[in-house]
């Protein structure tokens, strides 16, 4: 599914890295790299960042990383995908934004290609429900943590606390008979964090922390801004659709939105959680 739909990730690229990079702050924060480099003992760190799509957040983490704002905190990211498309994409991107301390890798967070306690932290953005075992995935991430590391998963809470992608849902099913379920799409996986904390514990983190955010942009009320979730997500199902199936899709989001539109602004509120844990 995902190969079908690199080109649109790498059409929205640059446009959204701005709106990812403010969400991902709370990413790193949990992944405390600062306290890794401390326990690194002066060497370099090495973070793996799963599900890396077009960049984010590997890009922010390379950057920190090569910052000589702190000296002690200095490494090396590693981007991973398992699709292709996205990697190559991801090169092009690093090497036009000059980012040196990073490589990418096409790999299977269920069975990745690296040997065991080889990474000092792993982090993932909104990446570990779309595998087909993420059970897997999370004891896989363990395996090759170092004792001592860390890995932080950015997931989505519930769809009653994101209307956009309930909205998305229910009028993508109405118009294109396609919906999350229809396309095979599990975002939700993680939204319970009881469960999805002991998921974690299961896998073999310990220290397991996991906190939830709120945030909503400030968007002009002519933006239609569901259209770039909406092609990475069902961009096949789009580029099928006719002109009139589209407007219709366009039409009936701006009203299913219009209850959070004030003063010519959309304020659309996301909720996602950060699950971070330790190896012990």
């Amino acid at each position: 599914m995902w190969h079908h739909l690199s080109p649109d990730w790498l059409n929205w690229a640059d446009q959204l890295a701005p709106a990812a990079q403010k969400i991902n702050r709370h990413l790193v924060e949990a992944l405390d790299l600062p306290a890794l480099a401390q326990a690194a003992g002066g060497k370099d760190l090495v973070v793996l960042d799963l599900a890396s799509g077009v960049g984010e957040p590997a890009f922010g983490i390379a950057r920190i990383l090569a910052s000589e704002d702190d000296p002690a905190l200095r490494g090396y990211v590693i981007a991973s995908d398992i699709v292709p498309g996205m990697c190559a994409g991801l090169v092009e991107r690093a090497v036009a934004e000059g980012i040196g301390n990073l490589s990418v890798v096409a790999a299977d967070m269920e069975k990745l290609p690296f040997g065991a306690g080889t990474m000092d932290g792993i982090s993932c953005r909104f990446g570990v429900m779309f595998c087909n075992d993420p059970d897997a995935a999370l004891r896989d991430a363990n395996r090759v943590l170092s004792t001592g590391g860390r890995a932080a998963f950015m997931l989505w809470a519930p769809i009653v606390d994101n209307p956009l992608f309930a909205a998305m849902d229910g009028i993508l099913g109405n118009i294109l008979g396609t919906g999350f379920a229809d396309a095979g799409l599990d975002l939700f996986g993680f939204a319970d964090p009881t469960l999805a904390t002991s998921r974690v514990v299961r896998a073999g983190f310990g220290d397991v922390t996991i906190t939830t955010h709120n945030p909503a942009g400030r968007i002009p009320e002519r933006a239609a801004f569901w259209k770039p979730q909406m092609e990475m997500l069902f961009g096949p199902q789009l580029r099928a659709a006719t002109d009139a199936e589209r407007g219709a899709i366009d039409a009936a989001m701006f009203e299913a939105l219009r209850p959070y539109l004030t003063d010519g602004h959309f304020q659309v509120p996301i909720c996602f959680h950060v699950l971070a844990g330790a190896k012990g």
